[in-house]
């Protein structure tokens, strides 16, 4: 960005703008067009009546035209998602997940995902793999389960979904059912610290999980307990990797995460895999790619609000969605990395 446009960037009208409206801007570079959607949007949403929010993004892979949508759900009329919500609090008492941010995650990062990297992306990921109607797969962050369906409809395989947020196994079990996916597709609850999966899977997969497991050793025993030989293993997580540019940075994503974050170095990733007799094929940097899937849905979402206004309550959620991975990405490519591992067991 050159000075002019810095100039310009500190003339704005919007002298003061409030941190949804820092967030969209330095998100896009400081592009004044993109500052002036998120703004505008930002004060019709206080000014509009409640109203419901159409998800960006499309279906899940391999998903029929006229399939039955499920209807969102609503905490406020139902008691036992309200329960769900506060079986899982974070350092600060709240849930770490709500109906509303499951819903806010789905306006940023499409129907039925709550992180980067949508069903198809993960679908196109586990294709070496040679996934068939015979073999199953173990998704351990099953989250909505859009991966979990996806994977289904792609390769027709048996995927058994697992999820540590209680209300979102709830949410995806519920899809899957309305889908008629409850037994090709099934998601449960679990808690990472004390997984024993019985039964034995092609591929056990898992996407930004073990930097959040306090003993990992234990959680990486009994995934590999739950690999077939000649199965195969996909992790994707956040490692570090060297020293951090800036501590005030670093300890400002470890305060912003709603759980207390361990990561490892991206080489003990690796050795601890070898460790267990996995062959390790592939060790592969991915914080580039990470960071574009993120900048592209944030950019996404800062359109569709120029035509999608959420409510107060949305608003709210999305907000705590779009902080969280800030802070994040402020990190990243900065003392954290986002790699990939695929590890095969020997027969």
């Amino acid at each position: 960005m050159d000075l002019r446009e810095r100039e310009r960037w500190r003339n704005t009208d919007w002298r003061h703008p409030d941190w949804r409206t820092k967030v969209a801007a330095w998100w896009e570079g400081y592009d004044l067009s993109a500052l002036a959607r998120a703004s505008q949007a930002a004060a019709l949403a206080r000014r509009s009546v409640p109203g419901p929010v159409e998800s960006i993004g499309a279906a899940p892979p391999g998903a029929a035209a006229g399939a039955p949508s499920p209807e969102r759900p609503d905490a406020a009329a139902n008691p036992e998602l309200e329960r769900l919500e506060v079986l899982q609090l974070d350092r600060q008492g709240e849930p770490v997940w709500s109906v509303a941010r499951s819903e806010g995650a789905q306006m940023l990062w499409g129907e039925d995902a709550v992180g980067p990297g949508d069903a198809q992306w993960m679908v196109d990921a586990v294709r070496p793999f040679g996934l068939s109607p015979a073999k199953s797969v173990l998704d351990l962050t099953a989250g909505l389960g859009g991966t979990a369906r996806g994977i289904v409809n792609s390769y027709d395989t048996w995927v058994t979904g697992l999820e540590s947020s209680p209300l979102l196994a709830k949410l995806g079990m519920d899809r899957s059912k309305a889908l008629g996916l409850s037994k090709k597709a099934p998601i449960g609850h679990y808690d990472p610290e004390h997984f024993n999966q019985a039964g034995s899977f092609d591929l056990v997969m898992a996407d930004r999980l073990l930097h959040r497991v306090r003993d990992k050793e234990l959680f990486l025993d009994r995934v590999c307990d739950c690999v077939k030989p000649r199965g195969g293993v996909l992790l994707f997580d956040y490692v570090i990797e060297g020293t951090p540019s800036s501590w005030d940075n670093w300890n400002g994503w470890r305060d912003a995460e709603p759980m207390e974050v361990y990561p490892w170095s991206t080489a003990r990733m690796a050795d601890e895999l070898i460790q267990r007799n996995l062959d390790v094929r592939i060790t592969e940097d991915l914080t580039q790619l990470h960071r574009r899937q993120v900048v592209d849905r944030v950019r996404r979402l800062g359109e569709a609000l120029t035509t999608a206004i959420p409510d107060a309550r949305l608003l709210k959620a999305l907000g705590r969605e779009l902080a969280l991975w800030w802070a994040r990405l402020r990190v990243l490519g900065n003392g954290l990395r986002f790699c990939r591992y695929v590890a095969m067991r020997p027969a």
